[in-house]
């Protein structure tokens, strides 16, 4: 008999071994369908990951991330909140969730965003305290003081506070937020000075479109269009650093080829992230196209959206009009 008990402990060993490399594998086939853009594939994988494991975090937190991009916010903001209560200490997971009420309340009338402001909040203050070294959560947070009133929580004041913690961590991030809260205290010569410093520290990408969307901010659009242009430059991997910069061309009607030929060289760019997924990009194309009259060229790249990802409205919207 026990010669029979251990035959079956090591047979239910072996089948639970099994289905833990199954589900790793079926989570990393998501992982990889996501930062391809493929959102439709990765939904069903993942809804098939978390159905078989419900307590999986990282799978909840991604289904989130790509419900997200796809506009669908309740279906993010659900999805992050499981992976938050299900790892209530993960600095990573409130920032998720922070970001998933955020992305709500910039779609929502005005009643429902203000219903939400105290949740974003909580959410970046609470990944902060679960985590201080966390850079894109102090980043996050230093701009949700930036933007917000002080009546919701906000303040120059607070963000000014972080920037010590961030310029430990990742300079480039402390002069920027110093930088946004000069800016939006009308301090414009401490504000150029800082988000030069944050360029002389980084020359990067990142800084050169922080650059851009500062100056776009004063109406300086001939000093934007350059240093949009000038991240996609730096930018050698043509992630989504050259696509935020893009977007900004495209936004104010200048160097259009430059923008079209970036969103065309993230279709084969190593760098393919799910918080910025192919069909966006095509999307983005599409507007573009169309802005200046390639009716074919645009209905062929809202299209391609919507093959990776069927119901994404604004690709919808896009081929309807």
């Amino acid at each position: 008999m026990r010669g029979d008990r251990g035959i079956v402990s090591a047979l239910l060993c072996a089948s639970l071994l099994m289905g833990a490399r199954i589900h790793a594998a079926s989570f990393a086939e998501a992982e990889a369908l996501a930062k391809k853009g493929h959102a439709d594939e990765a939904i069903a994988q993942l809804k098939a990951v978390t159905s078989a494991t419900p307590n999986d975090a990282r799978a909840h937190a991604l289904l989130c991330r790509v419900y997200a991009t796809m506009e669908h916010f309740d279906d993010a903001t659900r999805e992050c909140e499981a992976a938050a209560r299900i790892s209530p200490n993960s600095s990573e997971y409130q920032l998720e969730l922070a970001r998933a009420y955020g992305a709500k309340a910039d779609h929502a009338g005005p009643f429902t965003g203000m219903k939400l402001v105290g949740r974003i909040r909580g959410g970046f203050e609470r990944a902060v305290q679960l985590d201080g070294s966390n850079v894109d959560a102090l980043s996050d947070l230093g701009q949700f003081y930036v933007d917000a009133p002080g009546i919701v929580g906000g303040g120059t004041d607070k963000a000014r506070a972080l920037a010590p913690k961030l310029m430990a961590l990742k300079a480039a991030r402390g002069h920027r937020l110093l930088g946004m809260a000069a800016a939006k205290d009308g301090d414009y010569g401490t504000a150029d000075a800082e988000f030069q410093k944050e360029l002389n520290v980084a020359h990067s990408a990142e800084a050169y479109v922080d650059l851009a969307n500062y100056a776009m901010s004063r109406k300086q659009w001939a000093k934007a269009a350059q240093y949009a242009v000038e991240a996609i430059r730096h930018d050698g991997k043509h992630a989504g650093d050259s696509i935020d910069a893009a977007k900004l061309l495209v936004k104010m009607g200048r160097n259009m080829d430059v923008a079209e030929s970036a969103y065309r060289a993230y279709f084969s760019s190593p760098a393919m992230s799910a918080g910025t997924p192919v069909f966006y990009v095509h999307t983005l194309l599409g507007e573009s196209l169309a802005k200046h009259g390639d009716k074919d060229g645009a209905v062929k790249e809202f299209q391609a959206a919507l093959a990776l990802a069927h119901d994404y409205p604004r690709a919808k919207k896009g081929l309807g009009q």
